[in-house]
């Protein structure tokens, strides 16, 4: 874990940094001026995911520091590579990304206060050494700084960030798998036997979140393009704000085990979902 914890920042930093270019305040206006899909993708990510969570370590054994790993994944918000991924299944991109900054703002609160909930309800005691105040300032300077720092370089540099921003999503994606792969091939002896239940438990999640995902956009949001959007979103979570978050929290790295497995079996299932949704057009 100290290769994240050393590396970690600077590089979640960066990849949120690459995500505020994104968004732009005209796309976000128009969202707003019809907010129900906006609203129902945010319930769909702060809502239900942590939900989906909470009855997995509820109902299934295992470890308390995987426990503590699944509901920290479902708490993440998505992963920046579900803006491509909706522009894959021809969703709505503006509300992807407006979706996934929206949820990156909010995790300087949602993460600690819902941990420290979710923990509790689950374990019946609260987690040891988890300092609410000193985990939301790391969430604000790693996570949220960026993003806002991002957002004002697309809204008054906007000429700047037409020419980097093809180029720091590339560089982004680079350190999302550097981050992921350096990790766990490092603590690689120290996973002992976590895959014995992450290996059942990760494909579980990834189910539930697609069908609760596909039922609730299904009848709730407006658009098959918002829908599919919606459905992107809450299959990417983030990964490597995972990694870096708990590296920061934490010292073992089971507590990461199941983000690990999550983060690359994510994309099977989001193959999966565009192959399906290309043929069927």
């Amino acid at each position: 874990m100290e290769f994240v914890k050393l590396v970690g920042p600077t590089a979640i930093f960066f990849i949120m940094y690459s995500l505020g270019l994104k968004l732009t305040f005209v796309n976000f206006y128009e969202l707003l001026k019809s907010p129900k899909n906006l609203i129902a993708g945010l319930i769909c990510q702060l809502i239900f995911l942590p939900i989906i969570g909470l009855l997995i370590v509820s109902f299934y054994p295992m470890p308390d520091e995987l426990k503590i790993g699944i509901l920290l994944l479902l708490l993440l918000p998505s992963a920046t590579m579900s803006n491509y991924a909706t522009r894959l299944v021809d969703g709505n991109v503006s509300l992807s990304i407006a979706i996934t900054t929206i949820c990156s703002l909010l995790c300087i609160i949602t993460i600690p206060l819902g941990m420290k909930v979710l923990f509790e309800l689950v374990m019946h005691k609260p987690i040891e050494n988890f300092d609410i105040k000193k985990i939301s300032l790391q969430i604000f300077i790693i996570i949220s700084i960026p993003t806002i720092l991002g957002i004002l370089t697309n809204r008054y540099f906007n000429l700047f960030k037409q020419r980097i921003v093809l180029l720091f999503d590339k560089i982004s994606m680079i350190l999302f798998l550097l981050i992921i792969s350096i990790a766990v091939y490092q603590e690689r002896m120290n996973l002992g036997g976590y895959f014995e239940y992450v290996g059942i438990v990760a494909p579980i999640i990834l189910f539930f979140v697609l069908i609760v995902s596909l039922v609730f956009t299904k009848f709730i949001v407006d658009g098959i393009d918002s829908q599919r959007s919606i459905t992107v979103e809450c299959l990417l979570q983030n990964g490597a704000m995972g990694f870096i978050v708990s590296a920061q929290i934490f010292s073992n790295i089971a507590y990461v085990t199941p983000i690990a497995l999550y983060a690359l079996l994510q994309y099977f299932v989001l193959a999966f979902y565009v192959a399906n949704i290309k043929i069927v057009k």
